[in-house]
């Protein structure tokens, strides 16, 4: 059965268990659902309160106390279940003498290229949670001088980041925290996929949920993790086996609800998804991950330093202070993501997110110069052939 399928819509509306994994990033670079399979909110809505703005505002300054303004998307500080927004707000200024002003635009860095490209300031010192599908567009889209490289001379903690999650050779970004793509499973229902060869196995047919890679970061992921395993030669053939039992969907929050509405039984996702399933009393095994032949595509996020700053020391205080062990424990709790650095992550990291034996992930020379010519082949022959 050609399962060559491109749905629209999804089955239901987003349940508890999936509404605290963060926005995914789109494209154009804005929030459209759950999708970067960490980040989460306050539960009383209270997050992304007093020190939150919107671009051009100003929330909490004072005459006497210095504001730094740090720009980040919407589901850091204010996403439907328990937020680092504002755990890092109150730690920050407890223990630095200044005001910390969250700046959340619409579009997320997109907003940042287009007044890049209009020619007007850019307020904020720093941006936290850039990706490398981010990076993308500002060196396509602004020559690259959207960001700067960040003197990590004055990063006292920067050490500690382990090399395996660098991504930007420039050094303009610092990670800050990471994830796996993977593959969920219901472990009621199915067998556990442990490869790709796995998922052409005719007991799937019909039972695999792809995000579609033009429209999102895990779709994107999935995608690369593929051309990683079988080449830029073979991916496209691996595709076309592929959807003899896989259906592709618009995006990861389009298509995660069939999954916990019972229609899809194997899901392109992520490897915190048991602790999600666990915050929420979910039956864990329906939440089953998977490392496809011992591997995860590495999920990265990191923050730059805007070229327009100019409080150099204030801002190098704050990557610090994201970059420190107790910062790196609250990000791995409360946004469900896991630490860059050495530390330890929490008790309920430890015991319910899965980690790969490999972290696979194209470096970033290797993107700039082949991402687009792999999603438009991918495109052609997969998209253009539904």
């Amino acid at each position: 059965m050609n399962r060559r399928a491109f749905l629209a819509t999804g089955a239901g509306t987003v349940s508890a268990g999936l509404a605290g994994c963060a926005a995914e990033r789109t494209d154009d670079g804005a929030g459209v659902g759950s999708d970067d399979g960490g980040g989460s909110g306050s539960d009383d809505g209270s997050a992304g309160g007093d020190g939150t703005s919107t671009e051009g505002e100003t929330v909490g300054e004072t005459d006497d106390t210095p504001t730094l303004t740090v720009a980040t998307y919407d589901t850091l500080v204010d996403a439907p279940t328990t937020s680092p927004g504002e755990w890092i707000k109150e730690r920050f200024e407890a223990t630095h003498d200044a005001e910390l002003e969250w700046a959340v635009p619409d579009g997320e860095v997109n907003h940042y290229i287009q007044r890049r490209q209009a020619g007007l300031d850019v307020e904020p010192e720093v941006y936290l949670g850039v990706k490398p599908s981010d990076l993308y567009r500002v060196d396509a889209e602004t020559d690259g001088d959207l960001f700067r490289a960040t003197d990590r001379s004055a990063l006292a903690n920067v050490d500690d980041v382990r090399e395996a999650f660098e991504f930007d050779p420039d050094g303009r970004v610092i990670p800050t925290y990471q994830n796996y793509c993977a593959v969920v499973y219901d472990g009621r229902t199915v067998p556990e996929p442990t490869s790709f060869a796995d998922l052409l196995d005719p007991v799937y047919e019909g039972e695999i949920g792809i995000p579609n890679p033009l429209e999102g970061d895990t779709g994107e992921m999935f995608l690369l993790w593929t051309i990683a395993e079988h080449g830029p030669d073979g991916y496209l053939d691996y595709w076309n086996d592929l959807l003899e039992n896989a259906v592709v969907l618009s995006s990861w929050s389009e298509m995660y609800p069939q999954f916990e509405a019972n229609e899809l039984n194997v899901v392109v996702s992520y490897s915190n998804d048991r602790v999600y399933a666990e915050r929420f009393g979910n039956d864990l095994e329906k939440h089953r991950v998977a490392f496809l032949d011992g591997g995860g595509y590495a999920n990265l996020n990191g923050m730059a330093r805007f070229a327009d700053g100019d409080d150099d020391e204030l801002a190098h205080a704050f990557m610090d202070f994201v970059l420190a062990d107790d910062t790196q424990r609250a990000i791995a709790e409360l946004n469900v993501t896991g630490p860059v650095t050495g530390v330890e992550p929490p008790a309920v990291y430890r015991e319910f997110a899965e980690e790969p034996a490999d972290i696979v992930h194209f470096d970033y020379p290797t993107l700039r110069e082949n991402r687009a010519d792999w999603l438009d082949a991918w495109e052609r022959e997969v998209a253009g052939g539904r």
